[in-house]
């Protein structure tokens, strides 16, 4: 989570949707970065309200002071970006090295719950399922969601440098695993679907 209040905005970071390169960006004119462990970089909107509005307000910030914005990305892209994640050679051997299982494999363990991901929406919607969020984007727009927070610090010599890139690992989405994803994951699809 990247809080930069005094220029208007935070960004939760929802798992393999860039958050990390944001956070790399902005860090210099954050007021409050919650990089790790993952309980703690990955907060939800709930989380995020609960724990760390009241901090900010402590600190000078009022809730109406910025935007909470985030990214998701879509489905099946996002689930072929953590296959490839865990498939990097530095955590061969460990629990969560995926690296020997193809990405339909990866899939059907992934929906049978033997391998844990929260759902996107999880991190940007109430439990009742509604947008928590002020501004949603799309992975695709990482680069207007940037210049969007750009401008909002006013510096233009920020660059959005690459962070936390997946290796490369050709694989095939067939029609039934996509079926499988869209299954499984239809409020992400769905919530993807109406930032179009």
């Amino acid at each position: 989570m990247l809080a930069v209040p005094k220029y208007g905005f935070v960004v939760l970071a929802v798992p393999k949707s860039g958050s990390t390169a944001l956070e790399a960006a902005f860090i210099k004119h954050a007021q409050l970065v919650t990089s790790g462990p993952p309980s703690l970089k990955h907060v939800t909107a709930r989380e995020f309200g609960e724990r760390f509005v009241p901090l900010l307000e402590q600190h000078g910030y009022a809730r109406a002071d910025y935007e909470v914005t985030a990214l998701v990305r879509e489905p099946v892209s996002w689930l072929a970006s953590w296959w490839r994640y865990r498939s990097r050679p530095g955590i061969a051997g460990k629990r969560t090295y995926v690296g020997d299982l193809g990405f339909d494999e990866f899939v059907g363990r992934v929906v049978t719950g033997e391998i844990r991901l929260r759902p996107q929406c999880d991190y940007v919607t109430s439990p009742d399922g509604r947008l928590a969020v002020d501004r949603l984007w799309r992975y695709e727009d990482l680069d207007t969601a940037f210049e969007w927070m750009r401008l909002k610090v006013g510096k233009k010599k920020i660059k959005l440098p690459q962070r936390n890139v997946s290796p490369a690992r050709e694989h095939e989405v067939t029609a039934s695993t996509r079926d499988l994803i869209e299954e499984a994951y239809a409020a992400d699809l769905a919530l993807y679907r109406s930032l179009g």
